[in-house]
Formats: structure tokens, sequence, C-alpha cells
């Protein structure tokens, strides 16, 4: 990737939170942004980068994250650099991903249809933190099913998929987080158990190195999330 590739990939990867937030309880319907599937619709990519940030819609909130080699069949236009794919990996389910971390184009059939929006409630259990441009602040605490990868820093997970009940994580991230340290914290996941947050001490790198946003155990955040 060209040195003005990854800037562009970085900034873009660095929206991580929708537009606009959604109130708990609200209905929100499955928005089609694309047309209907043909037999030939897809391109057969990889992840190029260490990883990318996998989100229910164009430059709104990570559900999820693809990495290095992941297989990913891209359908249709890019939307605001983002292309509607089926995320191969441990996931195997269609969302939108960053075209940037992207490469290849070999054909492939249609696996995911017309383009959608992922509804908020579809992933999340009606808690949603912070403001469009980031989470909000909050200590963790040594919570009964808060594990740690060292004895202080608390294990993640890149994947959980948010959206199911119960949910089931995978892709271990070892993060820099040692409890009682803050994070920013995004929602919870549908089922309860999990709380999708930024690692203040990531940085920006985006794409590559350590991952900033991820999962950890709802355990490792107080009982009252403030907003």
């Amino acid at each position: 990737m060209s040195r003005r590739g990854k800037s562009t990939f970085r900034r873009m990867n660095a929206l991580v939170l929708g537009l606009v937030t959604v109130a708990a309880g609200a209905v929100v319907p499955l928005v089609v942004v694309g047309g209907a599937s043909t037999a030939d619709a897809a391109l057969r990519k990889r992840v190029d980068t260490d990883y990318t940030l996998l989100r229910r819609a164009p430059r709104s909130y990570v559900i999820g994250t693809a990495y290095r080699d992941w297989t990913v069949d891209v359908h249709g236009e890019q939307d605001a650099g983002y292309r509607w794919a089926r995320v191969h990996g441990d996931l195997n389910s269609c969302l939108w991903i960053y075209s940037g971390a992207l490469s290849g184009d070999a054909a492939q059939a249609d696996s995911c249809g017309a383009a959608a929006t992922m509804p908020v409630e579809q992933f999340t259990n009606g808690q949603i933190g912070g403001s469009d441009t980031d989470g909000a602040s909050v200590a963790t605490v040594a919570g009964a099913n808060c594990a740690t990868w060292d004895g202080s820093h608390i294990r993640g997970y890149g994947n959980v998929r948010p959206w199911e009940v119960p949910s089931a994580p995978s892709a271990p991230v070892d993060g820099q987080v040692a409890v009682g340290q803050t994070v920013q914290w995004r929602y919870v996941s549908r089922d309860g158990q999990w709380v999708m947050v930024r690692d203040p001490r990531a940085g920006d790198t985006e794409g590559v190195g350590q991952q900033g946003w991820y999962f950890i155990p709802r355990d490792c955040l107080p009982a009252q999330l403030p907003s």
C-alpha cells in the first residue's frame, strides 16, 4: 500500500462511530442501499493490513474485525470507501469493510445479496455510550468474568458476533488496558455480555499493530455505565 493510501486508510478507519446515535428502543428499519444480486457480482479479495474494522454501515458503528489474509468477497460499488462484503475468517457474515484494506480481484459469485445497514437494536441491548465521534470514558473493574491475559491487562476479542444471542467471542486481543484504567465504551452487545470499547493507549494505529477498538467482557466495567 502506498504512503498516500496508508494515510487515507488511517483517516477513514478512524471514523469509528455512526453519524446518528439511535436512542435505545427506537425501531430502525433495515436500509437497503444496493440493487438485486446477480450471479457474478462479487470479487474475491484478501485483507492485506494487520486488521481492518468491520461496520454495520459505511463509517458507522464497529461490529467486528477482519485480520490479515482473511478472504473477503466484495459486492457492488464502493460507498464512502467501504464495500458490502462476505467476510470469511471466523465470521462468514456479510458486513461493511474498508476497501483500502483489501487486494485481489478474482471473480466470485454473489453470496450477500443487496447491501444493507444493520439496525442498531440488532447488535446492541439498547445501551449506547458516547457521541458520534467517540465512546464515553469509564474506568475498568475486576468483575467476576473479567479475565486478564497476563495477570493485569484485560483480555479482549476482535469478534463476538454482537448480533447473536448468545454471542460467540473469537480472535483474542491482548490489549494494553490494565484493570482500573479507563476505556471509551460505545455499546453493549445484544445479549448484554460484551462491550465495544476503544483503548486510548492504542493510539492512531488503524490497520497497523495493536487495534484500538475491540470487545471486552461486560463484567470488566461497572454496573452503571456513564452516558
